[in-house]
Parts: C-alpha cells; structure tokens; sequence
C-alpha cells in the first residue's frame, strides 16, 4: 500500500493496483482513475508524510491531456466544500466517569502501567464508596433529562471487588430514578474470575464487557501471567464462556488484546480470537521507548488482518475490528473527530481515594490531578477546552479527523509533554487509516472499468 497527497486529497494505491482517492476534510472516499496516482505524484508509503509536491513523469498510458484533465479535476475536488460533513459535537460537561474499583491485580501483565500489579504505586485497594457516591450524585444532577451517562469499570481487576460493582449501579440507577437519561455500563477485565456468578452479575447490569487476551495460550500466558508466574489463558477462556452463555443480556462482549515489544504477531492472535463469540475486537499497542520496529511489525500485521478478516466475512467481519468499525463509521457519517478522546471535556476518571484525573492512564500522577472528591478544578480543565487536533497543531494531518489529535498518555510516555506528539503514534494511526479507507472502498464501490472518477459517490 502506497500513498500520495496534494493537499487534502489523497491517493491510496492498494495490494491489488487499485487506487482509492480520499478527501481529508470531506471524508469522501472511493475508487478512482489510475491516472489521478500519476497526477499527484509520490509513492510515499502509507503513513508516510509525503506532500506529492513533484510530479511523477509521464507513462506511455497516460497523455499529456489527460494527465492536464486529472489535475485540474483533483483541484475541483480539493476546493468543493461538502455541507454534509461536520465536526463532531460533544456535550457540554461530565457525560463518563471511569471507576477504579480495585487498585489491585491477580495477574502481573509484563507491560502493566498500572505499577505492575494494579496498584498505580497507591496502598489503598478499593474504592471508597462514600466519597464516589458523592462524585456520582454531584455528576448525574448536572446531566439533562433526555442525556445520557456511563460508567466504566477499571482496576487493578474490578472483579476483585464484585460487591462494589453491584452497589454502584444499584446506587447510580437511583440518581436517575424518574428521570429520562440513560445510563451505560462499561467493564474492563482480565477474565479470569468472572464465574457463572459474576457472569450474572455483569448481565443483571447490561454491563458491556470488554476481556483483556492478548492471544494463544503460548503468548498470552507470557505476557499475563499470574503472581506466582502461571498461565492465565485457560481461566481466561472459561470466563469468556461464561460470558457466553448470558450474552444476550450483555450490552456487548468484546476482547482487547495488546501488542507491543512483548509481542508483534497480530495475525496469531487473529486467528485465535476470530472463531470465538465476540461482537467486536479491540488491538492496542502498548508504547515504550524504541518501540519503532515493533511498531511496524504491528502495522504490517494489522494489514494482514484487515485483508484477511475482509476475506472472511466482508465488510460485516471487518468491522468486528474496533478500529475499522470506527474508521466506517466516519465515513459513512462524515463526521470530523476533533478529539481522540474525552479526557478533560467529558470525561474523568477517579481512583480508590477519590482522586479525579482526565484519564485512566494519569492516575497517581499529581501533576495531572483535577479534583478530590466533589471539589473540581475547573482551571485545570480549561487546559483541555480546545479540541486535540488544534491543542496538537494536527490540522494540515490528512488523517486528523479520524485520529482526533492523538493520545495525551502515549504523547507524554514518549515525548514527556501531553501536547508534543510521538511520531511512531502518527505513523502508525495513519497507516491503520489508509487501510480503513482502502477497505471501504473495497466495500462500497465496485470499478466497472468505465474510466469515471466516482469520488462524489458516497455509496
């Protein structure tokens, strides 16, 4: 996969030869004239910064008239203005909370950056549910009737901790009682000890369940095993079992698996998760310094995948891939994503003593601390008012409205600032974006030879 650039269209020339023009800011998309990849010029690879400010020369199938025609039809294109496509629009104030329910693990990931056992480096274990019974009352007062809220489950291993959840949502749900706002149950956990019990549980609440399995028995043992150093896989599997057999009372079952320097082989955890019942797969890529091979073993292998799962199933296996769904879901609404995330805007994250951060991955650092208790410091939240992409000077990006501007956490890992961005983040968002466009593409629109450049056809 290759691609060019002349300013905000862009040109993606597939595995099979096929070229797929995009427009940045319209999030238009479809299969286009072989000729327009000779008029813009470039064969930088996907992901690559290529400007396609030089011209590649003349083949013998394309004429010097037709390459003028190209041109100026890109140029066209570049300058129309679609009044369907449109910035996303968040809601004013707090609409997601993210609960640290346990700081405490019964397993001990090798890429863990909760302290390596969950704790973030803080004794207190469990949640003090006084002080977040305040932070939840004070939260759904300020939501509208007809809004919506939700709730996030983290750890440590929430489950640790089963009676919390349990009272928490009974707690939640009475906040609202007679009032028309939805409430939406989230769940991160690493599997292992959801029993036909908890599996319960997690259905009475609707709960959408996402387990953390990084893959096959011989890595994800390696890279999740428990405290005394044994795999966690096969309990893994039989809480995704149980998981199963209540899925239809579940809001959605999915697996996130990580990748990183610890383990690059995308397509094996493919492979062992793709046969299971799952309603979506989340693959994330754990950063580190001098992490730039492994993260182009993970771009390649995603790649591998997207044409494998497309293989399998079409559009609709695809999409069972988080990203991919999301990357669809772009360009089938046109809607620009101006922040990667919520963090600061509409979403805060609180940890066993009450302390409010804007992120799960802040939690501990004082520095990033926004709040004790019911008392926030809406000063500090301001830092967060602009959008990511403006915040990380993204706009001349011609993947930033799928991206959103970056990760803070992976940009303060790598680059010690939330605002400075990892290279190696960009990189790889745009490869997975160049990917997602060649598949809607592939999807939507079928070449039929005639020679017509389709790129205002949308479906």
């Amino acid at each position: 996969m290759r691609l060019a650039r002349q300013k905000d269209i862009i040109a993606i020339k597939t595995r099979t030869g096929r070229v797929v023009g995009f427009h940045a800011h319209n999030l238009q998309a479809a299969i286009v004239d072989d000729v327009v990849w000779t008029a813009l010029g470039g064969a930088a690879d996907a992901g690559a910064p290529a400007n396609g400010a030089s011209l590649a020369p003349l083949t013998e199938t394309v004429s010097a008239v037709e390459l003028d025609e190209a041109r100026q039809e890109l140029e066209l294109w570049n300058n129309e203005v679609d009044a369907s496509a449109a910035d996303a629009v968040l809601p004013k104030g707090i609409r997601s909370l993210a609960i640290n329910v346990a700081q405490l693990c019964n397993l001990k990931c090798t890429y863990c950056a909760a302290g390596g056992d969950g704790t973030f480096g803080d004794p207190m274990k469990e949640i003090d549910l006084e002080i977040l019974y305040d932070q939840i009352r004070m939260l759904l007062h300020d939501v509208p009737n007809g809004g919506d809220f939700k709730f996030t489950f983290l750890g440590g291993e929430p489950l640790l901790a089963p009676d919390a959840l349990r009272v928490i949502h009974r707690f939640a749900k009475l906040q609202v009682a007679g009032r028309d706002i939805k409430l939406k149950f989230d769940i991160v956990t690493n599997g292992t000890l959801v029993t036909p019990k908890n599996a319960e549980l997690l259905a009475s609440m609707n709960c959408h369940v996402t387990v953390s399995l990084d893959g096959p028995p011989e890595v994800n043992d390696l890279s999740r095993p428990t405290k005394a150093g044994k795999g966690s896989t096969e309990k893994a599997l039989e809480g995704l079992r149980n998981l199963v057999a209540v899925k239809d009372r579940l809001g959605s079952l999915s697996v996130g698996s990580v990748f990183g320097q610890h383990f690059t082989d995308v397509v094996a955890t493919y492979k062992f998760l793709q046969p299971l019942e799952l309603d979506s797969i989340r693959f994330d890529f754990a950063v580190g310094e001098g992490d730039e091979s492994a993260s182009r073993a993970y771009m390649e292998g995603l790649s591998q995948v997207a044409d494998m799962a497309f293989e399998i199933g079409g559009e609709r296996e695809l999409r069972r891939l988080s990203m991919f769904d999301l990357y669809f879901r772009v360009l089938d609404t046109k809607t620009r994503i101006r922040n990667h995330c919520g963090a600061g805007k509409t979403h805060l994250h609180v940890d066993t003593r009450g302390a409010l951060t804007t992120c799960q991955w802040f939690v501990g650092a004082k520095d990033e601390q926004v709040g004790f208790g019911t008392k926030i410091d809406h000063a500090a939240l301001k830092e967060y008012a602009d959008p990511l992409v403006e915040q990380h000077s993204c706009q001349t990006c011609w993947a930033r409205n799928f991206c959103g501007g970056g990760c803070m956490f992976v940009n303060k890992t790598k680059t010690g600032s939330k605002h400075k961005k990892d290279n190696e983040f960009c990189t790889r968002i745009r490869h997975q974006v160049a990917k997602g466009i060649e598949k809607y593409a592939e999807a939507r629109y079928k070449n039929d030879g005639s020679g017509r450049n389709e790129h205002c056809e949308t479906h």
